[in-house]
């Protein structure tokens, strides 16, 4: 892939399937998608290589789907890490501002980032981001940018992602022996928040829930900066093995039989209507109520919304959620899921879409995509086109990154 002809390219490894964009820039917000590849993921489980083999496989095939449909030779992808091995917690960094006329510069920014960084992280994690949430100048808080202000005292708070270094050295691995390179890293769920976030939102107070297969992610915007990130440890999948069981089918049709006839609102559905279940082995068909369909999905979804309520008053920010709660990946297409969240969790809720993008819109405008079209602005907007950002280690190349990323 020619930096120069200004290309980007998104890697979305799930437990259901793995998905490559391919992206042509005129800017950082013209995306005009070309390519899309996806193949079935294998390998992975709740956000971790569980057989490297199998992986590669995936990613390879995903690649090969992109490239033909794209007409570009990729080298590189930015790629999502997702998993319960990943924390946030947020933090505080204090410095002093000591030149001469007390005035705040991007120098000094940094350093407080730093200060804000010296928080103990345990041997096996990594920093994957440090976000910004606001600043304090002296006594004054709220402050996105302090650049070119006047004070004695600077305050930092963000919130620091960490991840294991060695689920994210295994997803490398699987990506380096499918033969591109990891350009960047980035929590899933984050992405999935440009994708389908507008800047209003995250002022005015939202949390983005994405629930793939295997597992749910979660980060919670306040005043514009990120302020809680978080995962759940089982995701759609759950609900389709609940079919399989209930309605003694096998899984493959009981994620057919989700799709076509599933609600999660079972009070909606005539209790006379029939649907055909498969069954297991040689067996005949049978007809089943598409009432029970509907009340095996109801109570399973009512437990994930349980969990997904539980993370939002953990966070103690569920009162500033004026926004609510905004569902996307693939577990967001179930139908009724916003009108039992609004009943479950006691906030506003919408499914999000990708937003904001040209091409091959029609391709990629499902929330099944919310993370990989992330990945794709995430890209355009902090790589600066360039193929791997963090082979910058200077002072001052990282700290126009972070920069660019917060402010």
């Amino acid at each position: 892939m020619n930096g120069e002809e200004k290309m980007v390219a998104a890697l979305d490894i799930g437990s259901s399937k793995t998905a490559v964009l391919v992206a042509r820039l005129d800017s950082p917000e013209n995306i005009e998608v070309i390519g899309v590849g996806v193949s079935p993921s294998t390998g992975i489980k709740a956000g971790g290589v569980t057989n490297i083999e199998s992986t590669v496989k995936s990613i390879k095939e995903a690649i090969e789907e992109a490239e033909i449909m794209s007409g570009v030779e990729l080298d590189s992808v930015v790629i999502n890490v997702t998993g319960k091995h990943v924390k946030g917690d947020n933090s505080i960094g204090v410095v002093a501002i000591t030149n001469k006329d007390r005035i705040i510069n991007q120098s000094d920014i940094f350093r407080v980032i730093e200060a804000a960084q010296s928080i103990r992280i345990p041997a096996d994690q990594e920093i994957l981001h440090v976000l910004s949430k606001f600043f304090r100048v002296d006594d004054q808080g709220g402050i996105k940018d302090p650049t070119g202000m006047v004070g004695v005292r600077l305050e930092a708070d963000v919130h620091i992602v960490t991840g294991s270094t060695t689920y994210m050295q295994n997803i490398d691995k699987a990506v380096h022996e499918a033969g591109i390179e990891v350009a960047d890293r980035v929590l899933s769920s984050l992405a999935s928040s440009y994708s389908v976030l507008s800047e209003g939102e995250k002022e005015l107070g939202v949390a983005v829930v994405d629930i793939g297969s295997g597992i749910i992610d979660i980060v919670i915007y306040v005043e514009g900066g990120v302020a809680y990130t978080s995962t759940v440890g089982i995701g759609s999948q759950h609900m389709t093995q609940d079919i399989s069981i209930g309605l003694k089918t096998p899984v493959d049709a009981a994620e057919l039989l989700k799709k076509r006839y599933g609600t999660v609102i079972a009070a909606e559905v005539d209790k006379d209507e029939s649907i055909e279940v498969p069954s297991v082995g040689d067996r005949s068909p049978r007809m089943t109520s598409r009432k029970l369909l509907a009340e095996i999905m109801e109570a399973r979804m009512r437990e994930l919304l349980e969990l997904i309520d539980h993370e939002i008053i953990r966070s103690g920010q569920k009162n500033k959620l004026a926004g609510g709660v905004i569902f996307t990946g693939g577990g967001a297409l179930v139908d009724g899921l916003a009108s039992l969240a609004e009943e479950v969790i006691n906030l506003g809720a919408a499914v999000g879409h990708p937003k904001g993008f040209s091409g091959i819109v029609e391709k990629i405008s499902s929330p099944v995509f919310s993370t990989a079209t992330g990945l794709l602005q995430y890209a355009a907007q902090y790589t600066d086109f360039k193929t791997d950002r963090k082979k910058n280690t200077g002072m001052l190349d990282r700290m126009k990154n972070w920069i660019q990323e917060n402010l």
